[in-house]
């Protein structure tokens, strides 16, 4: 197992949960005691054809800016969620998308080693919200015009992206108007995607599928000055109590040949079951899971990890953290932690 070196402590900009309350004044929520610049995209107001009316609501607000992930590639091919400032459009969806194409709007405001997944030249033709909550979204015909390899990326970043906002359920694709059952190059499935497809699969799996689940697990990159959550997609054998598999699987760390690493350290075991009541997840671990301040704190990034993975959980709105039985716990920061840990709505912001 791979530890995150502790310089990456400064750079947890991922967290910070920015609430605004409609006027002047912005209530800042430091849940995981994060704080960082994001970055901010400078766009136009002009709107495309073929969108719909019935557009989702915007994510974070701060001013006369939103925030929203984009699902990019970092170089060793991880489909990443990174969060940005737009200007409020009336057409999100679209405005998102534009920002995925190669060599468009977003190419600047990378951050290193990052790329856009959508081909160069590709023009959004429309999307349109269903009933049902499926985003039909109607690409140019530059959008055939990606390496094979990349295939399950696209799709993923797609996928990921669009379902950020409460109202799209599963996304659905056309070119040139007319719907896709399959993709161009590598002629993978593409009807009603939704997020049961994974994101950035394992390249193993237990040999019964049907009595397994997939975990979304998030662990750690260091490019640089960089440092960044990745979530990957992890099947285990079902379990009784799905928490206990994802923090068992958590404990585990990546995979060697992954190139990512984890925060939680050698040692760090539950001493009970997780139990969940009212949307708060308990977690009672051993003092193993203390190893900040010669032992007395738990670290931030474990912390991290621990709540994005257990919040992707159905059910699971807050996670509370134990040592021993004692929920007073030490924060590396010097606070002390009280209550139950809730998920921050955007991630891996950081200065570009």
């Amino acid at each position: 197992m791979r530890s995150w070196s502790m310089k990456a402590m400064l750079l947890f900009g991922a967290v910070l949960v920015v609430q605004a309350c409609g006027s002047d004044e912005e209530e800042v929520a430091t849940d995981l005691d994060q704080s960082q610049v994001v970055t901010e995209i400078e766009t136009t107001d002009e709107q495309g054809e073929g969108e719909a009316s019935n557009q989702p609501e915007e994510g974070e607000r701060s001013g006369d800016v939103t925030e929203r992930e984009l699902y990019l590639m970092d170089q060793y091919g991880y489909v990443v969620p990174r969060t940005f400032r737009f200007p409020p459009n009336e057409e999100v969806l679209k405005q998102s998308l534009e920002f995925m194409v190669a060599e468009g709007p977003v190419t600047e405001h990378l951050p290193s080693g990052f790329q856009a997944v959508l081909p160069a030249d590709t023009e959004i033709l429309g999307v349109n919200i269903t009933e049902d909550g499926t985003a039909v979204v109607d690409f140019s015909p530059s959008f055939e015009e990606y390496p094979r390899e990349q295939e399950e990326a696209i799709l993923q970043a797609l996928t990921w992206t669009l379902t950020q906002f409460e109202n799209v359920e599963q996304i659905e694709l056309q070119i040139n108007g007319h719907t896709q059952e399959n993709m161009p190059q590598g002629n993978t499935p593409v009807q009603s995607l939704t997020r049961d497809i994974g994101i950035n699969l394992e390249g193993y799996a237990p040999v019964d599928i049907t009595a397994s689940r997939a975990n979304t697990l998030y662990f750690i990159r260091e490019q640089e000055e960089d440092v960044y959550f990745v979530p990957v997609t992890r099947r285990a054998d079902a379990d009784d109590n799905q928490a206990l598999a994802v923090v068992e699987q958590l404990l585990e760390g990546p995979a060697i040949q992954s190139n990512l690493l984890t925060g939680i350290r050698s040692g760090v075991q539950l001493i009970e079951e997780p139990t969940l009541e009212d949307g708060v997840l308990t977690l009672n671990f051993n003092e193993a899971l203390l190893t900040e301040n010669s032992g007395t704190a738990v670290s931030e990034e474990a912390l991290t990890m621990l709540t994005l993975s257990l919040t992707e959980l159905e059910g699971v709105n807050e996670v509370s953290y134990q040592v021993n039985g004692t929920q007073a716990l030490n924060r590396s920061n010097g606070e002390t932690l009280t209550e139950p840990v809730t998920r921050p709505v955007m991630l891996n912001r950081g200065e570009f």
